[in-house]
C-alpha cells in the first residue's frame, strides 16, 4: 500500500492564484488527498461574515478534500457558525465539538472516511477548546467543546480495526499534538496547525508520524507513505 498526503494549515485567508495552482497541481502529480489543518478563512474569532468566505472558492479551486476547523471558522452561536461555514468545498471536521442543545445544526462531523488507491482511510478532525463547560461564556453558548485527548482515545479505539491509514487532522498546536502521538499510539498519523510552528521534516512520536505544514499560504507538506510489516514508513 502507498498513498501520498498534501497538507496546509493557517492560511488566514492569504490565498492566492499561485499557491493554489501549486497545490493544484502537486494533488493531481501524487494522487494525493489534500487536507487543511484550519484558520482558512478571513473572520477572527467572534467576527460574522456577511458572505460566504472567499477561502472557499480557493479551496474548491484547489480540490481539497476535508478540513478540520480552527478556532476562525468556529463561533458561538448558530448563525455565526452557519455563517462562516457555508459555502465550505468539503467536508469540515470537529469530533471534540458538540451542541448543547438538540436543535443546534452542526456544520461539522467528527471523521472523514474514504478509500483512496485500494486504503481505507479515517481522518479525525480535533480542534483546540473554545468553550467549555467551566468558562462563563459557555452561558451564552450554543456549543461545547470537550478534551480533544480524551475524544481521540475514545474514537480510535472505534475506527482502528476497521481503518488501513488513521489519520489526526488537527488544530491543537504542535506541544498538544505531540502528547496526543503518546496518548493514541494506534494513530498513524497527525496533520496539525494552530501553533505555526511548520516542522522542517516529519517527526516520529513513539510509531505515529507528525508534521505541521507552514502558515499564511507560504507552503504545503506532502508526505508519501508505503505500508511495510504493518507499519507505515515515510519516503
Amino acid at each position: 500500500m502507498r498513498l501520498a498526503l498534501l497538507h496546509t494549515s493557517d492560511a488566514h485567508n492569504r490565498w492566492n492564484e499561485a499557491f493554489v495552482s501549486h497545490l493544484r497541481a502537486l494533488k493531481a502529480q501524487h494522487d494525493a488527498l489534500l487536507l487543511d489543518s484550519g484558520d482558512a478563512i478571513r473572520a477572527g474569532n467572534v467576527a460574522v461574515p456577511l458572505r460566504p468566505e472567499a477561502a472557499w472558492d480557493w479551496m474548491r479551486a484547489a480540490g481539497y478534500n476535508a478540513m478540520t476547523i480552527g478556532n476562525r471558522e468556529f463561533h458561538l452561536t448558530t448563525a455565526g457558525f452557519r455563517a462562516k461555514t457555508q459555502g465550505a468545498p468539503c467536508p469540515l471536521l470537529c469530533a471534540n465539538l458538540r451542541p448543547k442543545y438538540p436543535d443546534a445544526p452542526m456544520p461539522v462531523q467528527p471523521v472523514w472516511r474514504t478509500e483512496h488507491r485500494g486504503v481505507r482511510v479515517a481522518v479525525l478532525g480535533l480542534t483546540v477548546p473554545m468553550i467549555t463547560p467551566r468558562m462563563k461564556v459557555a452561558a451564552l453558548s450554543a456549543y461545547l467543546f470537550d478534551p480533544p485527548l480524551e475524544t481521540a482515545r475514545q474514537w480510535v479505539q472505534h475506527l482502528r480495526p476497521e481503518t488501513d491509514l488513521l489519520i489526526a487532522l488537527t488544530h491543537l498546536g504542535v506541544q498538544h499534538d505531540r502528547l496526543l502521538a503518546e496518548a493514541c499510539p494506534e494513530l498513524d498519523v497527525i496533520l496539525g496547525g494552530h501553533s505555526h510552528t511548520p516542522t522542517e521534516t516529519p517527526e516520529q512520536v513513539g510509531g505515529v508520524w507528525l508534521s505541521h505544514a507552514p502558515p499564511f499560504c507560504k507552503g504545503a507538506t506532502l508526505l508519501t507513505l508505503t505500508r511495510r510489516n504493518d507499519r507505515w514508513e515515510l519516503e
